[in-house]
């Protein structure tokens, strides 16, 4: 038993290693933007991209043709931005500063209706937006762990408070009836829209700071703040696999799972993107991205069913990666 644990680590190492050496990357498309990035999104079928600057210019551009297809006039923005979020079906754009939310029509290129929303403390402000996929419903998260559950058609709020520090994530399930939290105070939670009580929830030693769920609303990938990356079910939160890597200590952001293949991509705090078998919980390999500046680091990733994955940094980069030379591995 000893020497086939000791030739299956070496196994792995090797495989590790063949991923690192692979050239995914096939090079940088476009640079949207010549300023860094507060806010960066791929849409959720790829075709636009969502950039704010940090002069606050707010824009959604076709990503194929690399053109403008909206921006928000200065005189109509909410400022500070500190949110935004393209919907899923790419028809409204979504802005918030610390305790406002403003919604802007994409096609018909019009200011909409802007709702002003509050945490059980005072001083809250908002942490987080989410929209659901037939856009009736939004979150409005807040620094105090408050929720705010809004419905877009009947202006009906009710706001509770599931967390007891700042909810940095948050998705829907595909019918809007489910969402996901997590939250700086190491929980993760599902919940019913408009109910209080938790389906279940799990708490880690330290604060969330990756937090996705695959395309069918399945399964949940989750990280915390030091060691503890898994992914669950999202019926009960059963287990289904923990991440593995040989290095002491490992960051992870953003996180996206890939469609048609065992697949996870996250990205680190800095310039690196790393891939992940779903099945065994094994490290494939980390690559870095281009960048422009120093500590750039990826925003956004779109994964398509034809195998490629696309990364938008911080420093509005949108890169192009082949996973089908994965299958080498």
């Amino acid at each position: 038993m000893r020497w086939y644990t000791v030739i299956t680590t070496l196994f792995l190492l090797l495989l590790a290693g063949c991923g690192e050496n692979l050239k995914l990357s096939e090079g940088v498309v476009h640079q949207f933007e010549q300023e860094p990035l507060l806010v960066g999104q791929i849409s959720d079928d790829g075709r636009l991209l969502l950039t704010v600057t940090v002069s606050e210019q707010v824009t959604v551009w076709r990503t194929a043709s690399r053109q403008v297809e909206y921006q928000i006039p200065q005189k109509q923005l909410i400022k500070p931005v500190r949110h935004a979020l393209l919907s899923k079906d790419n028809s409204l754009l979504l802005v918030a500063n610390y305790d406002t939310l403003g919604v802007w029509s994409v096609s018909g290129r019009t200011f909409i209706h802007k709702v002003q929303f509050t945490g059980v403390d005072p001083m809250a402000t908002i942490s987080h937006i989410a929209l659901s996929p037939n856009n009736g419903r939004a979150l409005i998260a807040m620094t105090d762990g408050s929720l705010n559950m809004a419905d877009l058609n009947t202006r009906l709020n009710n706001r509770f408070k599931p967390h007891s520090r700042p909810i940095d994530f948050m998705a829907f399930g595909q019918q809007g009836e489910l969402f996901l939290t997590g939250a700086q105070d190491g929980k993760v939670g599902l919940w019913q829209f408009g109910s209080p009580k938790s389906l279940f929830e799990k708490e880690f030693a330290h604060r969330v700071t990756s937090l996705t769920t695959d395309q069918d609303f399945s399964r949940f990938f989750v990280s915390d703040g030091l060691n503890a990356q898994h992914i669950k079910t999202l019926v009960g939160g059963e287990e289904v696999v923990k991440l593995n890597y040989s290095a002491r200590f490992k960051v992870f952001r953003q996180s996206q799972f890939i469609p048609n293949a065992p697949l996870l991509a996250t990205s680190s705090s800095k310039s690196h993107l790393s891939l992940w078998n779903t099945r065994s919980g094994d490290e494939l390999g980390t690559w870095t991205i281009a960048t422009q500046r120093e500590g750039a680091t990826i925003m956004s990733m779109h994964a398509t069913k034809a195998g490629k994955l696309y990364t938008l940094n911080s420093d509005a980069m949108l890169q192009s990666w082949d996973l089908n030379q994965l299958k080498a591995l």
